[in-house]
Formats: C-alpha cells, sequence, structure tokens
C-alpha cells in the first residue's frame, strides 16, 4: 500500500481533545476533512503526523 506523501491529496477522520479530555473539534460526525499534503494547509504537527500513513490506518497524536 502507498503511504501518504507530501504533494497527495489526503481524505482524513479526525478529533481534537483538550488536556482535560474535552472534545474541542472533531470530522467524525461528517465528512472527512480533505487536504493537500506540503502545501501548509493545517498547523505542521497534523500534517507530519499524516504523511507515511497508510490507507485506514488510524494514529494518535
Amino acid at each position: 500500500m502507498a503511504q501518504a506523501k507530501s504533494g497527495d491529496r489526503v481524505k482524513v477522520h479526525y478529533s481534537g481533545f483538550l488536556e482535560d479530555g474535552t472534545v474541542f473539534d472533531s470530522s467524525l460526525q461528517g465528512e472527512p476533512f480533505e487536504f493537500t499534503l506540503g502545501e501548509g494547509m493545517v498547523i505542521p504537527g497534523f500534517e507530519n503526523a499524516v504523511i507515511g500513513m497508510d490507507i485506514g490506518e488510524t494514529k494518535t497524536v
């Protein structure tokens, strides 16, 4: 399976949590978030976490 790399258009579901466990944002009830890796469309830590992922992989960052 090909891993996500810079220049790829990707779709991801995500949930963002505060330190106390409160969800502050999530895509799980709607459509996945779509963006192109390497174009600075998301914060660097999020982008770096997606680079190298395989289709269907889950990750906690």
